[in-house]
């Protein structure tokens, strides 16, 4: 879980009467960076705590991610959806939506989430990443809710699934939109000096078909 802040442990709790098990970030000086510290039950969050991850049991993928407010203020309630990536066998997707149908941190598969009837063109976002390397490829935030904290909240979901799995680091290359570089750009200072600079400039992910209607300022990062 990268943030801006310079030393990040993480407290493991076995969930009281099933096999499950939470893990919470915490940001604090109590312990030397990446430590982990086995906790007794009941499962709480220490001072200073970040995300918290919830996994039903070994082997399984975690169920539920829930941030502090302070760290993405401001964003909307997203719940997600993780699934592998077709014909990428070490790549993964995690996708949010901000509906109502299920709770602020939710983690669904893809047959779970097909139970709800939801079209996924009503995702906000998304962030796709090589499983095996960390590197991660796309970032995409639909363009009627950008510069909220969508890619940043997503970014924290996917820090924290990778962590409880034990998956690697997430880690980007020099490839970037606009958008992605103004983004990175106004991250806290840890994350951004894991960032190499930018190579390429890519080109923006809005087609102008769905440009229309959307304020500048969503499409442009020099426009306030």
């Amino acid at each position: 879980m990268s943030s801006g802040l310079s030393t990040i442990w993480y407290a493991h709790h076995q969930s009281p009467g099933d096999p499950g098990y939470v893990v919470v970030g915490v940001a604090g000086d109590e312990f030397a960076d990446g430590t982990v510290v086995q906790l007794p039950p009941p499962a709480r969050r220490p001072a200073g705590w970040l995300a918290e991850v919830h996994v039903a049991g070994a082997g399984l993928v975690p169920h539920r991610v829930v941030l502090a407010d302070a760290v993405t203020p401001g964003a909307p309630a997203l719940w997600y959806v993780l699934l592998p990536v077709a014909d990428r066998p070490s790549e993964a997707d995690l996708v949010a939506f901000s509906t109502t149908d299920r709770a602020d941190g939710d983690v669904l598969s893809a047959a779970q989430f097909g139970t709800l009837g939801i079209d996924w063109g009503n995702q906000v976002g998304a962030m796709r990443w090589d499983t095996a390397s960390g590197l991660v490829r796309q970032v995409y935030v639909a363009p009627a809710v950008r510069r909220r904290g969508v890619a940043s909240k997503t970014g924290w979901a996917v820090a924290c699934i990778v962590h409880a799995q034990g998956w690697a680091e997430l880690r980007a290359d020099g490839v970037r939109t606009d958008l992605g570089e103004a983004w990175v750009r106004g991250r806290q200072d840890r994350w951004r000096v894991e960032v190499p600079e930018r190579t390429v400039s890519a080109p923006p992910m809005t087609p102008p078909a769905e440009a229309t209607g959307v304020p500048e300022r969503n499409l442009h990062p020099d426009h306030g």
